[in-house]
């Protein structure tokens, strides 16, 4: 509470001075002020907030012994056919540190509390000074790094720098700063160890339009899907393909590259708004596919050199965008040998090498076609954990070589999980339609269900992570899924 208090009081004076200065500031400087006051602002909810973790951390933290505090994946014991830990007894003190990218996501604060769970020192490092994984009791230090999409070798060389500086030795990429990893991976540190894929591989795979290729040929379902050349062929394609139709960048994430279309208006409007506003090159200009209007799945894989290691499957209940369209915000445990099956033989196809997830959508028969693949973690990683496969865990112990070749089949559980923060956009969303019904089945609450971002025992990374998305919110001037130059290509 004297934290609190302080703050309290150091946020009156500054308020202070903000109001003195409207009577001494021209009306054109009033941007830079509250510009001032809010930087202010957030640099002492960030102070507050390093306080009340070492805070929480001392006071309710408990010991890491896997009794006191297990994970699904400990709790729900593996059958005879799991792949067997080499060194099952390990002490804390043997395990290698760990740095964590990316760690304002929600994925990188499971990774950290996963291996935090399991004894193992975490670092992170981001851009954001907000990062919610940075306020979680289980990390050990934070570093403060440039944005990979706008300085992709500054970021490289001072993840290379925080590496040497916190002792890390095993390195786990969280989002699409993978791509620069998989790049420079004979660069990194001697000492350092990643599980990734090659660089051909990886790029073929990052690429939506080369990787539905690939399937195609390989025999599996996929939905029509061309490339655009030129407006002529883009002409042809509108006078060929049913509506609704999907326009879509060959990068992105979150849907920011998409669009869906009904007619040949809304065709060209889009793909034209999309060249024009990501800068698209001809070479990279969005690709047309085919509209598939049944339910959304995901299939989540990790692989050692082209051997399976597990798998897991998820059927998306809501997503941010109406529809089920975006970053799913509410899924569940899908029960779909046939579609793991599926993605498991493409994945066999490209001898993966690390994590990976597939994204399917069923047609009007019920068949699940492959949309893409992300060559990364995934934005439901914390359904799989609650459920029983611990990813970031096998995937850490993978890295070190403490795993042996098999098949991981653990007890399953069948559960739900949300992203709290998601709800929130999707609900600001479907109020902004205008669509109220749907609005209102967000505040529902949902039975058997597990939060992506908040964990009782590891509170205040929700906090964080709802004060960096309100900095982005703002500075994007109100936009629900804001884009950095680079992140669409």
């Amino acid at each position: 509470m004297l934290e609190v208090r302080k703050l309290k009081c150091s946020i009156i004076r500054d308020s202070r001075i903000l109001h003195s200065n409207e009577k001494t500031t021209h009306s054109g400087h009033w941007s830079a002020v509250w510009r001032q006051f809010a930087r202010s602002l957030i640099y002492k909810l960030q102070e507050l907030g390093l306080r009340l973790s070492r805070t929480v951390q001392t006071c309710i933290a408990p010991k890491r012994t896997y009794e006191q505090e297990a994970w699904p994946s400990e709790k729900h014991q593996i059958n005879n056919r799991l792949l067997s830990f080499r060194a099952a007894n390990m002490t804390e003190r043997n395990l290698p540190p760990a740095f964590v990218t990316y760690g304002w996501c929600r994925t990188a604060c499971i990774v950290s509390q996963s291996l935090g769970q399991h004894g193992v020192d975490v670092h992170v490092g981001d851009a954001s000074p907000l990062a919610m994984s940075r306020f979680s009791k289980y990390c050990k230090s934070f570093t403060k790094l440039p944005d990979f999409f706008l300085q992709p070798d500054e970021y490289f060389d001072q993840v290379c720098e925080a590496l040497k500086k916190t002792g890390a030795k095993v390195l786990l990429p969280c989002h699409e700063d993978v791509r620069i990893f998989c790049k420079y991976k004979d660069a990194l540190p001697s000492d350092v160890h990643v599980m990734l894929p090659d660089w051909t591989t990886y790029n073929m795979v990052e690429d939506k339009f080369s990787v539905i290729e690939f399937v195609r040929k390989c025999g599996f379902p996929v939905p029509f899907t061309a490339e655009v050349t030129s407006l002529a062929a883009l002409e042809r394609l509108s006078q060929s393909i049913g509506w609704p139709a999907v326009i879509k960048t060959k990068v992105g994430n979150s849907a920011k590259g998409v669009r869906i279309v009904c007619n040949k208006e809304e065709l060209f409007e889009n793909f034209q708004e999309l060249v024009q506003r990501f800068e698209l090159p001809r070479e990279r200009w969005p690709i047309i596919q085919q509209f598939l209007p049944g339910e959304a799945a995901g299939v989540c894989v990790l692989y050692d050199k082209g051997q399976y290691i597990t798998a897991f499957a998820e059927r998306y209940l809501r997503c941010k965008e109406p529809g089920k369209f975006g970053t799913s915000t509410l899924r569940e445990t899908f029960d779909n040998e046939s579609l793991i099956s599926t993605a498991l033989q493409i994945m066999n196809n490209l001898r993966w090498h690390g994590i990976a997830h597939l994204d399917f959508i069923s047609d009007k028969e019920g068949q699940f076609r492959l949309i893409e693949i992300n060559p990364r973690l995934w934005g439901a990683l914390a359904l799989a954990v609650f459920s029983g496969i611990d990813f970031p865990y096998l995937w850490y112990s993978s890295v070190i070589g403490n795993l042996e070749s098999g098949i991981f089949t653990p007890q399953i559980r069948k559960i739900k999980c949300r992203w709290i923060i998601g709800d929130c956009l999707a609900l600001l969303e479907l109020i902004r339609r205008r669509k109220f019904e749907k609005a209102l089945e967000v505040l529902l609450p949902e039975k058997q269900c597990y939060h992506d971002d908040f964990n009782w025992r590891d509170p205040l990374p929700l906090i964080f992570e709802g004060l960096d998305y309100c900095t982005k919110f703002v500075r994007s001037r109100g936009s629900l899924n804001p884009t950095t130059r680079g992140m669409i290509r």
